[in-house]
């Protein structure tokens, strides 16, 4: 598959790529595919949007240059096991911004994403997520319980949030890229709801994802973006940090993550 969509094209090495996905593709790791020189990420930045016409307003969003983090880690739900890792990965991140609000267990609920969500540039959730792949908008990121609630945040639920003020969302969760893919040709679930909520970036998973090479990319990447490098060549960095690992250098390891939207 890479020798018929890339080998022929010649592309300069550092050349950004942009790729518009189609029908089954959505869930395809583009930067896992391998040629003669190695993985296509070792050779570009590479980064997801739903179509072309969506990737030219995405890019046309202006915001202020302040970097504010909002960050939700390890969210206290009886649902799944405990997450420390995903605690641990948004402690360390959050030491990069000195502008942030961080919310960890109990303090990582429905009501607390519903008022803060929208406060940052920069928004990562560090939890639990589950895909309905019947209906991808009762997919769901398992936040704090609270009462009566049991913090499921469903995707239907995020589109009645003010995003537009994000420049990008990070859902450090397994899965929380994947979804049905629409009639229109756009892949319906997490991606779709934040997209339309006003987020101009995303990153999320394909496949369930390790915490200790989750933690190693979420740090990376972040402490470019603290840095002021674009989202495309952060993902990058840091997918090639962990490939870098002799023990990460599966794939499997460093693949998971897309970068969707505004790169």
């Amino acid at each position: 598959l890479h020798d018929k969509l890339f080998t022929g094209l010649a592309l300069p090495a550092g050349e950004r790529l942009i790729v518009v996905p189609h029908g089954g593709l959505h869930y395809l790791p583009f930067q896992a595919l391998r040629g003669a020189e190695g993985f296509l990420i070792q050779k570009h930045p590479i980064a997801v949007v739903p179509s072309a016409s969506l990737a030219v307003q995405l890019a046309r969003r202006s915001f202020d240059a302040k970097r504010t983090l909002v960050a939700f880690g390890n969210p206290a739900n009886s649902a799944r096991e405990d997450l420390p890792g995903a605690e641990r990965e948004v402690q360390l991140i959050s030491t990069l911004f000195p502008d942030k609000r961080v919310y960890y267990q109990r303090e990582a609920s429905k009501t607390r994403f519903r008022e803060a969500a929208g406060a940052g540039r920069i928004l990562h959730v560090a939890a639990h997520a589950e895909v309905d792949n019947i209906d991808p908008l009762h997919s769901r990121i398992l936040l704090a319980a609270e009462g009566n609630d049991p913090g499921f945040l469903e995707a239907r639920e995020v589109y009645d949030v003010d995003l537009k003020g994000v420049s990008l969302v990070t859902l450090s969760a397994c899965e929380s890229g994947l979804g049905r893919v629409a009639r229109g040709d756009e892949i319906q679930g997490f991606t779709r709801s934040f997209l339309t909520a006003g987020a101009s970036g995303l990153v999320a998973s394909l496949w369930p994802v390790a915490d200790d090479s989750t933690e190693l990319l979420m740090t990376t990447l972040y402490g470019d973006l603290a840095k002021g490098a674009e989202a495309i060549d952060a993902m990058r960095s840091a997918q090639l940090a962990v490939l870098a690992q002799k023990k990460f250098a599966h794939p499997f390891f460093w693949a998971p993550f897309i970068l969707i939207g505004d790169w």
